[in-house]
């Protein structure tokens, strides 16, 4: 039968351990200690009310004034017709020799990941503006009217970003054929295609932003890559990254034009990685 008494010493040791606090150490614990709790919050607070505004000022710096007052607007393909775009540029499928290739072997139907596109945006433009992103059709919605917009796919898709890209007098990326027939993004003289390495597809992409010519409060956003895997990395790059560009790009703040090219494995969107980037150093417009 086990000693009662036994126990009893080993729980008193146990207890014997407990360190007492002193009277300073009391006080501290009742008064100083909750003041640094107080103060720490306080200080916290005070920040996030210098930084949240010093975000929403860089946010509008980088997309333009208007960015405040009214709603991006996300233009995407109708669908109605995704092979229409074909027939915009017969003068480069007949140059290429080949009958084009318009759209890559993929298992992706084309239009699956937009709704995953307008999500990462939405939530960008509510936390820094407060404002949803509005969604519309590439037949809906006109150039020239005065609101941001973000076009997602290619020109071969989406009338809209054909319509920037051609309206352009000195483009920063060209939407072309390669040799093969192929669909391939021209960033000065060099040619960037859907290719193979180690039996891996990888995409390319562009994410291109322009001043809106009819208003420099706002601007033209691409999102678009030869297949839709580019096409939603260009998105996801857009909504990490923008920040980033801000400062490689807008220097003494003023917006400049650029283009950034990207390689995106095929279902790794978000390990894009950028390969080539055009800037137009003279700002056409200031918003």
């Amino acid at each position: 039968m086990m000693n009662p008494h036994r126990i009893s010493g080993a729980r008193s040791a146990v207890h014997s351990v407990v360190p007492r606090l002193n009277p300073l150490g009391v006080h501290f614990a009742r008064h100083v200690v909750p003041l640094l709790l107080v103060l720490r919050e306080l200080v916290r607070r005070v920040g996030r009310m210098f930084l949240e505004p010093w975000d929403r000022f860089i946010f509008h710096r980088f997309w333009g004034k208007g960015i405040l007052s009214t709603n991006p607007y996300f233009v995407m393909d109708s669908y109605e017709d995704a092979r229409l775009g074909s027939a915009f540029r017969p003068a480069e499928a007949q140059a290429s020799r080949k009958q084009p290739k318009i759209f890559a072997h993929t298992d992706t139907i084309h239009g699956t990941f937009f709704p995953q596109a307008v999500s990462m945006l939405t939530a960008l433009f509510l936390r820094h503006t407060g404002k949803m992103v509005r969604i519309v059709t590439d037949t809906e919605v006109a150039r020239e009217m005065n609101a941001t917009l973000i076009c997602y796919g290619n020109s071969d898709s989406n009338f809209t970003t054909f319509d920037i890209e051609t309206s352009s007098e000195q483009p920063l990326c060209k939407f072309v054929f390669d040799g093969t027939g192929r669909r391939a993004f021209q960033i000065c003289e060099q040619l960037y295609t859907i290719e193979s390495r180690d039996g891996v597809t990888y995409d390319k992409a562009i994410l291109l932003r322009l001043t809106n010519p009819e208003n420099p409060n706002h601007c033209y956003v691409v999102c678009a890559g030869l297949s839709e895997w580019g096409s939603l990395a260009a998105v996801y790059f857009l909504t990490k990254k923008w920040e980033a560009l801000h400062k490689r790009f807008d220097k003494s703040w003023q917006r400049r034009d650029f283009c950034i090219l990207l390689d995106v494995q095929t279902g790794q969107f978000e390990n894009a990685r950028e390969v080539a980037s055009l800037v137009r150093l003279a700002p056409i417009h200031e918003g």
